[in-house]
């Protein structure tokens, strides 16, 4: 198990601090910088969303998009990890064991799944309108059914690879290290829980065009992908997981439109 170096972590935290976390940046620091990119995540996301709609060419505007604001997302982190004393540590990218990883992520790629399924039907019972349900779905389904195949697995790594080194590494880390824990017993443990579930609710929120179904499922997706990467002390396992939940949900989207499309007619 990946542990971080001792000489580069707060002499009165050492045995507690553990990645992802940004060694050293003050609280109010790890603020800014938190606050910073998720105005400019938000402002891209939504504003891009809106500008969307007009377009015609839907599928080249959902690639190019993706590539764009994970690139920018991306950028802006390192200028933010540059400075700290480890950049590995403050996003949880120590090196790890590809069978270590590949378990892990299975884990979290199982309970997602498990927990996303629950509550589905929880909101479809609530609803008490599954065709209504279903129809606020069909249009953002409809067009990533539409993703050529060569595609899917390219795009769900690098979807993978930025939203949890972002979310997960990045936005988690500064939030554990702008709320800092005192010494007294379960401090630590209410901290990042606490971490966990605000870096949850944000990455949500910002996926609000998917409609309600889709962001209660994309948080339920960020609690388990948080609490992994904070209970393993690596962000190899978030991206693992998230790798194979997208890759997978898409190639299933893939099947279900060729099973439409070959049913025979009434």
């Amino acid at each position: 198990m990946y542990e971080a170096p001792s000489d580069l972590l707060p002499q009165d935290a050492a045995p507690q601090v553990t990645p992802p976390f940004a060694s050293g940046l003050p609280p109010s620091a790890a603020r800014r910088q938190a606050a910073t990119l998720l105005v400019l995540f938000y402002g891209i996301v939504y504003g891009s969303a809106v500008i969307a709609i007009h377009l015609q060419e839907r599928i080249v505007v959902l690639i190019l998009s993706t590539l764009a604001l994970g690139t920018l997302m991306l950028l802006i982190t390192a200028v933010f990890v540059r400075r700290d004393a480890s950049w590995r540590d403050s996003l949880g990218l120590g090196r790890q064991e590809f069978g270590w990883v590949a378990g892990w992520s299975l884990l979290g790629f199982a309970v997602i799944y498990a927990a996303n399924i629950v509550l589905t039907i929880a909101y479809v019972t609530t609803q008490g309108n599954l065709e209504a349900v279903a129809g606020h779905r069909a249009t953002w389904l409809g067009v990533l059914a539409g993703l050529p195949l060569e595609s899917i697995l390219p795009l769900a790594a690098f979807v993978g690879v930025w939203e949890e080194t972002v979310f997960r590494g990045f936005l988690l880390g500064r939030l554990r290290a702008a709320m800092p824990a005192s010494d007294t017993p379960g401090a630590q443990l209410r901290r990042d829980m606490l971490a966990v579930v605000i870096s949850s609710v944000l990455f949500g929120a910002g996926h609000g065009y998917q409609g309600l179904l889709g962001l209660l499922q994309t948080t339920v997706a960020g609690l388990v992908l948080g609490a992994l990467v904070v209970w393993r002390r690596s962000l190899w396992p978030a991206i693992g997981a998230h790798l194979a939940i997208d890759a997978f949900s898409l190639v299933m989207l893939q099947v279900l439109k060729a099973m439409i499309g070959t049913a025979p007619g009434p």
